[in-house]
């Protein structure tokens, strides 16, 4: 059972309002179609293959998007902490199969919320409707381009020093296999490399 609700759905609507001011009407609209749960480290909230319906919002702990290549090497499309929402959105757009998964790497607090369900409500409430726009903007388009720069034109070093800026504890709290995977590097690529960024 998950102690302190309010305080999620709260954490829930302040991250809404850090890209468009979501007003209680348009948010008691929204409450019903949110669901608190707890999912286990490991646990895969969607796989590869697997048509997205849920959206999630990480309330509590990580996690990851890993995709198997044929040739059975896992890569880590992004990481999703604390205050940020995770889904395999060309899935939830297209309704097609997902090309990854979404699995928790540590017992975690998420909110999911139905995607079609969602948008049937930002036709219907404009300030909705910001919040996703918004929300595309920043994340679906600057934050991804601006990882395609950096692994297009950034060294394995530079790039494991920009990911330490981006998650600044997750260092500590995911295997460094999976930031590994994550960088495109092998664990022991990254051990050299950790040892040369920590080491100054």
């Amino acid at each position: 059972m998950i102690t302190n609700q309010d305080v999620h759905l709260d954490q829930f609507r302040n991250r809404l309002n850090t890209y468009a001011t979501v007003t209680d009407d348009s948010f008691a609209k929204l409450r019903p179609i949110l669901r608190l749960r707890t999912v286990e480290k490991g646990e895969f909230l969607l796989r590869a293959g697997q048509t997205a319906n849920d959206f999630h919002f990480v309330c509590q702990g990580v996690l990851a998007s890993p995709i198997v290549s044929q040739s059975g090497s896992t890569y880590i499309k992004n990481f999703f902490t604390e205050g940020n929402f995770a889904g395999s959105k060309v899935s939830l757009l297209r309704s097609a199969p997902s090309s990854f998964c979404i699995q928790s790497l540590e017992n975690s607090i998420i909110i999911d919320f139905d995607y079609k369900t969602y948008k049937q409500l930002i036709y219907e409430n404009e300030d909705l409707k910001n919040f996703y726009i918004a929300y595309l903007e920043g994340n679906w388009v600057v934050d991804n381009e601006k990882r395609q720069t950096a692994f297009a034109t950034q060294t394995a070093k530079e790039r494991y020093v920009t990911f330490l800026e981006a998650y600044p504890t997750l260092d500590k709290r995911v295997s460094q296999h999976h930031i590994a995977a994550y960088l495109g590097v092998t664990p022991t690529q990254l051990s050299r490399i950790r040892k040369e960024v920590h080491q100054k």
